[in-house]
C-alpha cells in the first residue's frame, strides 16, 4: 500500500471513530459569533443592518461576476435587503445558472434577471447596463487567483483593467448613480500581477467619475470558503489524509467570511452614496490582526478531531511567483480614518491624476496582441508611477 493511500485510510478511520463524516467541516457560521471566532480568533464586525435595509429597499442593482463567491453573496444580500431587481451578469454559463437557480428557489417573484455577458465586450456590457437601469452597480468580475494570473498576464490586463474601463464607460452611459469596485489587499504595494492590475482598476474607478456619478472601492483580505481559497484546499487535503501544503511557515493573511465581506461592501457603498462630498471613496474593514496560515491549518486539522503532524502532516512548498509572506490593507502612501464602526476610509497622501488615454491604449494594445512580458512590465511601471506622485488629496469627510 502506498504512503498516500495509507494516510487516506488512516484519516478516514480516525474520522469514523470520532463519528465525523468526510466532507463535513464546521466552518464559521455568519449568524454565530462564537463559531466565527474558532478560525479567526476575532469577533465578527457588527454593522448597521437597519440602515442597509433603508438604503437598498426599492433599489435596482447590477452585479458583474454575479456567479462568483462575492458576487453571488451580494445578489442574495441585496435581495434580502429589499432590492426590487437585480441583474446578474457573468461570463460563465454554469455560474450564472447556479446563482439564478438559487435566487429563484429562495426569493419570491421575478426579481432577478440573468445575463450571459463578458465585461471584455464593450458594446455588450453597455447595452446590458442601459437595459437594466441600475441605481447601483457592484463590479465583482475579475481574474483573482495569483498563480493563474501570473501565467496569463495579457488576460489579466484585458479583464481586470480594460474590463473595468468598459464597466465605467457603461455605467456613465447608463447614468448609474453609484459604481462599486470589489478590490483586494493584494493591490497594496503589489508584488503580484493580480494585485497590480487591481491597483490600476482602483485608479480607473477613482479618477474617472464625473459630477453626475459616485463611485467607491472596497478593499479586503482573503475570504474564508471562497473559490480557490485556502480553507477548501486544506479541507480537501485533510480528507485525502494529507499532507497540507503551505507556502511558508511565516505566511499570514487577513481573513473574513463571505457574509462579513459583503456586508462591508454594501455598507461602504451606502456610506459613500450618503456623503455628498464624496465622489470616489476607498474603504477597508477593521479586520483585526492577520492570521498565520500555519495556525489556521492546525485549527482546521483539530476541527476534524485529528492531530497536526501526527495524523496529518504539514509541508512547505515555498512562495510562488508574486506571493508575499504577509499582506497589508493600506499602502505606504495612504492613510486611514474611521468613518463608521469597524470601517475605515483610505486616502492617498498624494493625489493621482487620471492616466493619459494614449498610455492606457498602449497597454491594452500590448495585451490584445498577446505581448505578455511587455504588458507585465508596463503594468508595474504604471503602478509605481501612481505610488510616487506627491500632491495631497482632499480631506476625508467623517460620517455624522
Amino acid at each position: 500500500m502506498s504512503l498516500s493511500n495509507y494516510r487516506l485510510l488512516r484519516t478516514l478511520s480516525r474520522l469514523a471513530s470520532l463519528g465525523r463524516k468526510p466532507g463535513v467541516l464546521p466552518l464559521p457560521d455568519p449568524s454565530d459569533p462564537a463559531s466565527f471566532r474558532v478560525l479567526l480568533h476575532r469577533p465578527q464586525v457588527a454593522l448597521d443592518t437597519d440602515g442597509l435595509k433603508r438604503f437598498y429597499n426599492g433599489k435596482r442593482i447590477l452585479v458583474t461576476g454575479a456567479g462568483g463567491s462575492i458576487g453571488s453573496e451580494i445578489v442574495k444580500q441585496a435581495l434580502t435587503l429589499g432590492a426590487t431587481h437585480v441583474t446578474l451578469v457573468d461570463h460563465s454559463e454554469l455560474a450564472l445558472y447556479e446563482i439564478d437557480r438559487a435566487v429563484r428557489e429562495t426569493f419570491e417573484g421575478q426579481r432577478a434577471h440573468p445575463v450571459l455577458c463578458s465585461i471584455r465586450r464593450k458594446e455588450r456590457i453597455e447595452a446590458v447596463m442601459k437595459a437594466a437601469r441600475p441605481d447601483v452597480v457592484f463590479h465583482a468580475a475579475a481574474l483573482k487567483h495569483v498563480p493563474m494570473v501570473e501565467l496569463n498576464p495579457c488576460e489579466s490586463v484585458l479583464t481586470n483593467v480594460l474590463g473595468t474601463q468598459y464597466v465605467i464607460d457603461a455605467a456613465k452611459a447608463a447614468k448609474v448613480g453609484q459604481l462599486v469596485l470589489i478590490s483586494s489587499d493584494k493591490a497594496v504595494a503589489p508584488s503580484s500581477l493580480m494585485g497590480a492590475t487591481k491597483r490600476l482598476a482602483e485608479h480607473l474607478i477613482r479618477t474617472q467619475i464625473t459630477d453626475d456619478h459616485q463611485a467607491c472601492v472596497v478593499r479586503f483580505g482573503n475570504v474564508l470558503g471562497s473559490t480557490g481559497s485556502v480553507v477548501p484546499l486544506f479541507k480537501s487535503q485533510i480528507e485525502r489524509g494529507g499532507p497540507l501544503t503551505l507556502t511558508d511557515k511565516d505566511a499570514e493573511r487577513y481573513f473574513m467570511t463571505i457574509f462579513e465581506a459583503v456586508q462591508l461592501v454594501l455598507t461602504a457603498a451606502m456610506h459613500n452614496a450618503e456623503t455628498p462630498q464624496h465622489k470616489s471613496g476607498l474603504y477597508i474593514l477593521e479586520m483585526g490582526q492577520p492570521v498565520r496560515i500555519l495556525d489556521l491549518a492546525n485549527r482546521l486539522i483539530r476541527l476534524y478531531g485529528l492531530k497536526p503532524d501526527k495524523d496529518i502532516k504539514i509541508t512547505f512548498t515555498g512562495l510562488r511567483e508574486g506571493e508575499k509572506v504577509t499582506e497589508a490593507l493600506i499602502d505606504d502612501n495612504e492613510i486611514r480614518q474611521a468613518v463608521l464602526p469597524g470601517i475605515f476610509e483610505v486616502a492617498n497622501v498624494a493625489h493621482v491624476a487620471p492616466l493619459a488615454d494614449e498610455i492606457m491604449h498602449t497597454l491594452y494594445a500590448l495585451a490584445q496582441e498577446g505581448h505578455d512580458d511587455p504588458a507585465r512590465t508596463m503594468v508595474f511601471n504604471l503602478v509605481k508611477s501612481l505610488r510616487d506622485r506627491p500632491t495631497p488629496l482632499p480631506q476625508i469627510v467623517n460620517a455624522e
